[in-house]
Formats: C-alpha cells, structure tokens, sequence
C-alpha cells in the first residue's frame, strides 16, 4: 500500500462510552484514502480495547498506546509523528466527523491552494449517538468565528506546517490548540499570518457537549482555566521573542 492522502489523529483518553462513534464515523467519510491513528494515553477503561477491535476490521486504523499518561497534546504529536499523509487532521475521541468531513476539506485546501482550512461544527449533546447526528439536521452551530477562535475538530492543514512550525506543546494539558493558532496566525489582526489559509463556512464536525469534555471541566474551576489560559500565554510569548526554535518547539521530521 502507498501513502496516505489523509491522516486523522484520535487522541484517546477514557473515553469508552464514546470512542465508537468516533472511529465509525471516520470510517464513514464519503473520502476512502485516509490513515486512523488512535493513540491511547494510558485508558483506565476499556476504552484502548475497544478501539483495538476496530483496528482489527480495518487495515487503515492502527491503535497505539503511550507508555505513560502524558497528556492531550503528547498523545496528539505521537500521532503526527508516525502519520505518513501529506495533510493531517485531528478529532477528539469524544467527537465525530460527518459523513463528508475530509472530502469537503480536503477540496478547499487543493482548490485554493493553502496550508490550513477550518470550518464549523455542530453541538451534540452527550447521549446522542452516531445515528443520531446523521437523522437530524437541527443541531446548534458552533462556528469558528475567526482565526484567533477557531474549532479545532474542523481544522484540516498540510503536514508541512508541523515541520516548519512545530508540533503542540506537550507541556499544556490544555488550549495546546489555541496556542498553536497564535503561533501561526498572531493573537490578533495587527500581526501577519505565518501561512496561507481558508475558512470553510460548512459543519465538518459533531462537538459533544458533556460534564467531563476538557472545556467544562476548566470553567467548573476558574482557578484552573486561568492557570491554563496563562501557561498557553507564556508558551506563546516565549516563542514570539526568542522565535520556533529546536530548543523551545518539538518539530515533525521532514521524512
């Protein structure tokens, strides 16, 4: 088999419940030349095992699990790093892609010819199944208003950003994504834009609002969100003044 044209990475952390639905709906897509790499960060759940029957259906999903529980954006770059596509997305295991996610993406970036795409997503509420999400064409939008707020399952961007630019700092548990914007896009409209970009203005995702999503367990605890929003500040900062080097930046190999 070649390569790829498509790697999605599902950053996997007790999510057993859920896990299912994300992996069926990748598998789903209307678009076939794509790699799934799940990357488990230490489950306490069955959550690892019941991403390994999928793998064992499907020679385009392979299941790996990280040595230590290390975080969100560590689980997320293991990924990238043993992707082989030339464009790479990610989706939170909790989440799900419609069914037309990665050909309507992967379009926009060839057709205007950019680095990086991002779109919307729909909100789902935590009982809604698959089935569900494909029946009812009702759900609340959530948008990405900008390129400073921007959803990350609808993102999709050429695998050679990550070489130049870096991969997610793997000392934020959290926001690792928001400081990745800043880092190729600025924290506002007076800073230029590291690379070329398009905003997709359709729903490529389902976000799934629960008790236990990252999001609302930092604004159940304000002391933590602000700990967390001035980490992802500092990581941010260091990188405009002393520049994405190799001593503050882990990058993805050219090869």
């Amino acid at each position: 088999m070649g390569k790829p044209l498509v790697s999605v990475i599902v950053p996997l952390f007790n999510y057993s419940n859920y896990i299912g639905y994300c992996i069926q709906s990748i598998m789903n897509q209307t678009f076939a030349d794509f790699e799934l790499i799940v990357v488990d960060d230490c489950s306490t759940d069955d959550s690892y095992k019941k991403a390994k029957k999928y793998a064992k259906k499907d020679d385009r999903i392979k299941v790996v699990r990280l040595d230590n529980n290390s975080g969100y954006s560590k689980a997320k770059n293991e990924g990238i790093v043993i992707s082989k596509g030339k464009y790479i997305t990610t989706l939170d295991a909790d989440d799900m892609f419609t069914k037309n996610s990665i050909e309507v993406r992967l379009k926009a970036l060839t057709d205007n010819d950019v680095d990086f795409v991002y779109a919307n997503a729909f909100f789902v509420k935590n009982d809604v199944s698959l089935k569900d999400c494909y029946r009812h064409g009702n759900h609340k939008i959530n948008s990405s208003v900008d390129l400073y707020n921007i959803h990350a399952q609808s993102v999709m961007m050429n695998r050679d950003v990550y070489v130049k630019y870096g991969l997610y700092d793997e000392s934020l548990r959290s926001r690792s994504d928001r400081e990745m914007w800043w880092r190729l896009f600025g924290k506002d409209i007076s800073q230029k834009p590291k690379i070329t970009h398009y905003y997709l203005n359709e729903q490529v995702a389902y976000y799934r609002f629960h008790r236990e999503s990252m999001w609302r367990k930092r604004k159940r605890n304000p002391k933590v969100d602000k700990k967390v929003i001035k980490m992802s500040e500092k990581a941010y900062k260091m990188r405009k003044n002393d520049g994405i080097t190799i001593d503050n930046t882990r990058f993805l190999d050219a090869s």
